[in-house]
């Protein structure tokens, strides 16, 4: 994953574009790893992006069912 996918992802959850840019300037400093990149989004109130194991989740979220 390059650093212009990562923005991308982030982009298009809402990040919020100082917040993009702040922790694309951490990773720099400190390198890309997606655990710590969700690590930071959560700290700044964002959901998980990279590290999402929808296997964990609960099957109620999606309703198969057509509603008339």
């Amino acid at each position: 994953m390059t650093i212009a996918d990562i923005e991308f992802e982030m982009n298009i959850n809402d990040v919020m574009e100082k917040d993009i840019s702040e922790i694309i300037e951490i990773c720099n400093k400190s390198g890309f790893n997606l655990e710590s990149i969700d690590d930071e989004l959560q700290n700044r109130g964002y959901s998980k992006i990279f590290t999402v194991n929808y296997d964990d989740m609960s099957d109620d979220v999606y309703d198969d069912e057509w509603e008339d």
